[in-house]
């Protein structure tokens, strides 16, 4: 997969497949990015937040890229999240992901109990380093207890030459990308994430599309597709349309399971299996989404 090759537009976030038995079910993977391929996505996300890249081991993660990287071949392209928490193991996950044939690494700032601005920068310059393929540079304060300044946003895309793409997940994140945009003088590429909550507003911004794991990706790929095209209305009506299931999957803590449950409704997993201390749903969410999906209009042939 090229190094160059343009990001721009929508990247399912792939959740980690797991079978009756907790272990990683590689062989899902396959109806995953089909499921992107068929929607008109650009690529695919693995092992982030989403992934439970934090739940798994270190031997686990080299056949997750692997069996990616094969069912995408050169349709679509992949990201692995590579973040760690030092520059030496963010620089050791980037030689892997690369070697594996991924198109792009991404990576959140390393946890720090009192983070500072220069420690960061060390840790980005440490995938600088070794990359040869594109980073994005992922803005989570929720998790990682790092804020990023738009302006240290600025320095790091200027000064790291592979720091080309940031995904924001920094609410309010339509304000936030103007500000970006202003330090990047508008050359990085920035991606939305949040489930998609805001993405309507971010795309209006200036993003270039999303990295988030909505069971639904033909949405996100169809309001990225109109807005490009100049149709703000037809955008901003399957969107508000959606809105409420999106709202719902994006339930904090337990937004995984619940998209989990999609997809496998929608026959992508085997199971909605999550991998503990994660939490799993109980039988009265489960009747909530069954209300929520029976009242919307789910066909997305329509889009």
């Amino acid at each position: 997969m090229a190094a160059n090759r343009n990001l721009d537009g929508i990247h399912f976030m792939l959740p980690t497949p797991f079978d009756s038995n907790g272990e990683v079910d590689t062989s899902s993977f396959a109806r995953l990015v089909n499921c992107a391929r068929n929607a008109g996505c650009t690529g695919v996300v693995t092992l982030g937040v989403m992934g439970e890249a934090h739940r798994l081991t270190d031997t686990e993660r080299g056949p997750i890229i692997d069996a990616v990287v094969a069912a995408c071949g050169d349709d679509l392209t992949v990201t692995v999240g590579v973040s760690a928490e030092s520059g030496r193991a963010l620089g050791s996950r980037v030689k892997e992901a690369q070697t594996a044939g991924a198109t792009a690494v991404m990576a959140a700032p390393a946890k720090m109990a009192k983070p500072n601005s220069a420690s960061t920068f060390a840790y980005y310059a440490s995938a600088q380093e070794v990359t040869r393929i594109p980073i994005v540079v992922q803005d989570l304060p929720e998790q990682t207890g790092v804020h990023l300044d738009p302006a240290f946003i600025g320095k790091l895309h200027k000064e790291l030459p592979d720091a080309r793409y940031l995904k924001l997940e920094d609410p309010p994140t339509p304000q936030k990308i103007s500000r970006v945009i202003e330090a990047t003088g508008g050359t990085m590429g920035i991606f939305g994430g949040l489930g998609g909550a805001f993405l309507f507003e971010e795309l209006r911004r200036g993003a270039v599309g999303t990295m988030t794991g909505f069971a639904y990706p033909e949405v996100l790929v169809a309001i990225h597709k109109y807005l490009g095209g100049g149709d703000i209305e037809k955008a901003r009506g399957i969107f508000y349309s959606w809105l409420p299931l999106i709202r719902y999957e994006n339930s904090a803590g337990i937004g995984l399971a619940i998209r989990k449950e999609i997809m496998k409704r929608r026959g992508l997993v085997e199971t909605a299996d999550v991998r503990p201390p994660s939490p799993s749903i109980d039988d009265l969410t489960r009747a909530e989404l069954d209300d929520l999906m029976h009242a919307l209009d789910l066909n997305v042939s329509n889009l």
